[in-house]
């Protein structure tokens, strides 16, 4: 799903979109009160600036529920069908050992959180801080739908995001993903940003939004199935969407007829996980982290390793540093427009 400093509908952004959508947990933890809520049906006739407020309300909340409610109807239901038909191609038996390990992960990450529980250590207690946001995370993610293909099959977005999504994105946030992750500061932003309606003639609207910190821009947006959108998420839908369709059951497809090096991937990160459980101290798991992260970003996607000073302590749930990749300058206007300067 898709939250974060940009929303695009370009083509590579768009799997992102989706997958967001549908890869995330609740927990019924409190949320600041606000004036403004999530948009429901009986708000989607709100004018364009109204719709586009509380759209970023929701997600000041960390509430995803706030995207799905932002979408036209039909656009819910053609990503509902594809999550219902993903379900369907997923092979159980394919799918069963990523689910093992997630939950393998857990257990080495819960027995990581007591070790830790009983150092003085500062950076130790860091740590122990750090590795429990961890295993609320794969908690999210092994008992969810995600665990589930006939769960899949029957899936509610709404129910899924404001439950299952919500829980991911506060793990997330709080830091389960260290640096790489969203921090908290990602979601508060949304509730600086200004925007104007500057003008609206039928189904047609231009708005003027404002970061913090930038100059405002113009956007325009449509009325689809009264539900205000933009207009490049609505030009964009009926071709973009049916491509993401055709990816996402290939996957699916070839995962059921040939699952053999997705389980392979699945065995060496088991035998990770091993060593770890292994460990007698946590200054020996960050050691047995740091080389088998490096190991198998080398395996898996040819990285370099890059050697840190003997005396560097990395934190267990850290990855390998990478160089970051260049981020592609989106084909089409973005869902939310414009990024915050960071």
């Amino acid at each position: 799903m898709i939250v974060s400093r940009r929303l695009s509908v370009s083509r590579t952004e768009f799997l992102a979109v989706l997958i967001g959508l549908f890869v995330a947990t609740i927990g019924g933890c409190s949320k600041p009160e606000s004036n403004v809520t999530v948009a429901t049906e009986a708000q989607a006739t709100a004018t364009a600036d109204e719709a586009v407020r509380n759209v970023l309300a929701g997600l000041q909340r960390q509430e995803l529920q706030a995207l799905w409610e932002f979408l036209p109807p039909s656009y819910r239901g053609d990503v509902e069908k594809l999550v219902h038909e993903f379900g369907e191609r997923l092979d159980e038996k394919s799918w069963e050992p990523f689910v093992r390990t997630c939950r393998k992960a857990r257990q080495v990450t819960s027995e990581l959180v007591v070790r830790s529980g009983k150092t003085a250590n500062e950076a130790d207690r860091d740590l122990t801080t750090r590795l429990q946001r961890v295993r609320q995370l794969l908690s999210a993610l092994s008992e969810s739908e995600l665990s589930d293909p006939d769960r899949l099959r029957h899936l509610n977005g709404l129910r899924f995001l404001s439950g299952t999504g919500n829980r991911l994105i506060t793990a997330i946030s709080s830091g389960a993903l260290g640096d790489a992750g969203l921090g908290q500061d990602t979601f508060s932003q949304f509730g600086e940003v200004k925007v104007d309606l500057l003008e609206s003639t039928g189904d047609s609207a231009v708005l003027t939004v404002q970061w913090p910190g930038q100059e405002p821009t113009q956007h325009k947006f449509v009325r689809v199935e009264d539900h205000w959108i933009p207009q490049s998420l609505a030009e964009a839908w009926p071709t973009a969407f049916p491509k993401m369709r055709e990816q996402c059951l290939a996957w699916a497809d070839d995962l059921r007829s040939n699952p053999e090096p997705w389980h392979a991937k699945l065995c060496e990160v088991d035998g990770l996980l091993d060593e770890l459980a292994a460990t007698k101290s946590l200054a020996e798991a960050r050691q047995v982290w740091q080389v088998g992260a490096s190991h198998l970003a080398v395996e898996w996607f040819g990285a370099i390793p890059v050697e840190s000073p003997k005396s560097q302590e990395i934190p267990i749930n850290s990855p390998p540093p990478a160089k970051p990749a260049r981020v592609k300058k989106p084909d089409t206007e973005v869902l939310l427009p414009d990024e915050p300067q960071k």
